[in-house]
C-alpha cells in the first residue's frame, strides 16, 4: 500500500478530521475514488455524445428479442 504525504489548509483538515469518524486514509480513499469515478462517467458520456450509438434501446429490444428492425 502506498503512503503519501498531503498538504492541506488547516481548515480542511480540521473539518476533514471531524467528518472521517477516525479513519481519515479510509475517508481520503473513498473521495478520491469517487473522483475517478465521477472523470471516468464525464468521459464516457463525452464519448457517447461525439458517437451516438448506430441502435435507439427500442432497436435494441427488437434484436434481443430476434424480431427485424
Amino acid at each position: 500500500m502506498a503512503k503519501l504525504n498531503i498538504s492541506l489548509p488547516d481548515a480542511t483538515a480540521e473539518a476533514l478530521r471531524e467528518s472521517a469518524n477516525g479513519n481519515v486514509s479510509a475517508e481520503i480513499n473513498r473521495a478520491v475514488l469517487q473522483r475517478l469515478a465521477d472523470k471516468e462517467l464525464r468521459r464516457i458520456a463525452a464519448h457517447e455524445q461525439n458517437n451516438p450509438p448506430k441502435y435507439s434501446d427500442a432497436d435494441l429490444v427488437r434484436i434481443g428479442m430476434g424480431m427485424p428492425l
